[in-house]
């Protein structure tokens, strides 16, 4: 008998799935570099699936009562997995990539990343033009036996290979799309995230769209997910497989609940992944049975391993922007703080948090023990904290004068909107990955005296309409325009 050791783990996420009426189970044979990924994971990953149990108790009076009691097992509950991982942005020359691509993939979409969710748009390209009418962002491909095989009208689709004037608009051209109309002479698509103006000179080369939520939207520039494609009640089919030392373990029919960006100073940037599945089954215990559960006797070659060249990113470098969308008015009615007012923000430490609030649904029959057979994603949520100490004084924009116009409008403004991108790993550098918050809502900063006073500022991300009068954007539950996350380096 051996001890299993951590340092000897490695974690794989797969799409190589039975797709009958079996549950979304882990295949035993047909991995591959394109079905299987390689994950490294920090220390603490974890995996379990407990069970659930009624007992029946009895209380009577008497000299001798009976006093016993019976436990049944009724029901599995849902395999809860979580493990850590570092953000690494990579470029392979082709395209910017990351391991944990897959991870917010699936987090954010029920495509799977593959050549078949991704469409090249062919024939005679004539032009590409952008309007924006009415809170919608309208990018129309023109030109001679347009094709788009794959996509239909009502797809969400990603954008690629489109540049605007200036290069700032390659982030709201490359972006998460609603495909309205694909014909043999126009491809238009409406833009999740728009902008509330006129995009001029937009040149193109190879044109694609990609179904999945993760594409190299810039090329080599940068890749991008978004929440675009999230509004789904289930999301990207996958298995993981936990290999702690020789043992095996497979995890079916899994989605990706939670993920968590922490901003500690001191830390390499690193986010959290939380996620449930139906069930948790071991599928070898030695390693020759692990190179045979992997389909050819060993391991090398049955999956994309994982990548040791990518960067890390320190968090000390991270930066933060928050700026209004629509003026602050005071209870007198007078602005306190206009349309596009900038806050210079010095990072100390925050989190950001998304979730798909999942819930997993098991039968109650009597008699036997009730397995989850599926699950339906709930509320998107994206919450988080910035801390930054509090500056006063004459300089503009700080945290000092955040306070202030928030207490000024406190009052008065329901619903303050504000735009807000951290740039983790700093905004200036090569390698980098930026979140957009193109709508978050804040609460009155929090003040925490201690020898160096600091402030914390909690956040919520929403989907918006935005328009081209000023003050006029609003709040809007149906849009799913609530954060991109691109990746440089």
């Amino acid at each position: 008998m051996a001890l299993n050791l951590v340092r000897n783990s490695k974690v794989f996420f797969t799409t190589n799935l039975d797709t009958a009426a079996n549950g979304y189970k882990v295949k035993s044979t047909g991995f591959t570099a394109t079905n299987t990924f390689e994950i490294q994971v920090l220390d603490g990953f974890s995996f379990s699936q407990n069970t659930n149990s009624d007992k029946v108790t009895i209380a009577e009076a008497g000299v001798a009562p009976t006093r016993g009691e019976r436990a049944f097992n009724t029901s599995l509950a849902p395999v809860d997995f979580s493990f850590s991982t570092y953000i690494r942005p990579f470029n392979s020359g082709t395209a910017i990539t990351a391991e944990e691509s897959v991870l917010w993939n699936a987090l954010f979409s029920d495509q799977d990343i593959s050549a078949t969710n991704t469409v090249s748009v062919g024939g005679t390209l004539t032009g590409v033009s952008y309007s924006f009418l009415n809170g919608a962002g309208t990018v129309s491909i023109a030109g001679t036996g347009l094709t788009a095989v794959g996509v239909s009208v009502g797809d969400t689709v990603v954008i690629t290979g489109l540049t605007g004037a200036p290069t700032s608009d390659l982030q709201f051209l490359n972006a998460a799309a609603k495909v309205t109309a694909v014909s043999g002479t126009t491809i238009t698509a409406e833009l999740s995230n728009p902008k509330a103006g006129t995009i001029t000179g937009i040149t193109y080369g190879t044109i694609k769209l990609f179904k999945s939520g993760w594409a190299p939207a810039g090329g080599t520039a940068y890749s991008v997910v978004t929440s675009g494609g999230s509004n789904k009640n289930q999301l990207q089919k996958f298995g993981m497989i936990f290999l702690v030392d020789q043992v095996a373990y497979a995890v079916d029919n899994a989605a990706l609940n939670q993920a968590v960006i922490d901003f500690g100073l001191d830390a390499i940037a690193t986010a959290a992944w939380t996620g449930q599945a139906t069930q948790l089954r071991q599928i070898a215990t030695s390693s020759t049975a692990v190179g045979g559960a992997f389909g050819g006797g060993t391991l090398t070659g049955n999956f994309n391993a994982k990548n040791t060249a990518a960067s890390y990113i320190t968090n000390k470098l991270s930066t933060v922007g928050l700026s209004l969308v629509n003026s602050l008015v005071d209870n007198t009615g007078t602005t306190v703080a206009a349309n596009g007012t900038a806050y210079t923000l010095a990072l100390t430490g925050g989190s950001i948090t998304i979730s798909n609030n999942i819930n997993f649904i098991t039968p109650a029959n009597l008699g036997t023990v009730n397995l989850p057979i599926t699950y339906y994603t709930g509320t998107r949520s994206i919450t988080g904290t910035i801390d930054a100490y509090l500056k006063t004084g004459t300089g503009v924009g700080g945290t000092g004068q955040l306070l202030a116009d928030m207490l000024a409008a406190a009052s008065v403004t329901i619903e303050p909107m504000f735009s807000l991108q951290l740039a983790i790993g700093g905004s200036a550098n090569a390698t980098k990955v930026v979140l957009d918050l193109p709508a978050v809502t804040i609460g009155v900063p929090t003040v925490n005296v201690q020898q160096v006073v600091s402030t914390a500022i909690n956040f919520t991300g929403q989907g918006f309409v935005p328009s081209a009068t000023a003050n006029a954007n609003v709040y809007d539950l149906t849009q799913t325009n609530d954060i991109a996350i691109r990746y440089y380096a």
